[in-house]
């Protein structure tokens, strides 16, 4: 059996997620969400430096799975600007890499983050992102009262754990 966990971001991990992030970003570009690479081959818009700012309330969590890294997720909390205040959390990216999919780890990590984060929860999904709307209703789908809100850009997933 594999053994999956989460681990937090450190100095001596945050060269994977570096290296991972325009992965991420390649992947929601075939979807919408204005993303695209700049003159210098760099994937635009780039927020990974706001998610590792250890000033900024967000939980930043790689994914790794027998020793090796395949994802992460970045989750606002307390007071997250990006999040309804009555929320207490917002996962805000999430990212597991192909080779990794459809393989049971993507729902077994989207469990565990918030498995010891109980409270209310939100994300949002650009609504032409077919793979994680599915991939996000079949985790979902065991919660009781999740609730899904279409919007004209994305799908708003609430929950409480």
């Amino acid at each position: 059996m594999r053994h999956i966990e989460r681990v937090s971001l450190d100095r001596e991990n945050e060269a994977w997620l570096r290296g991972a992030y325009p992965l991420y970003l390649h992947d929601l570009s075939e979807y919408g969400g204005d993303y695209r690479l700049d003159a210098s081959g760099v994937w635009q818009p780039n927020y990974l430096d706001y998610w590792t700012n250890p000033a900024h309330p967000v939980l930043v969590d790689l994914i790794r799975v027998d020793g090796h890294f395949v994802g992460f997720s970045m989750v606002g909390h307390h007071h997250f600007p990006f999040k309804h205040e009555a929320i207490d959390y917002k996962i805000c990216e999430f990212f597991v890499l192909r080779r990794a999919r459809r393989t049971g780890i993507g729902c077994k990590a989207a469990r565990a983050i918030w498995e010891d984060r109980p409270g209310s929860w939100e994300l949002a999904v650009l609504r032409h992102n077919q793979p994680a709307l599915a991939f996000w209703r079949a985790v979902l789908a065991d919660l009781p009262r999740a609730e899904e809100t279409p919007s004209e850009h994305d799908i708003l997933f609430r929950f409480t754990v």
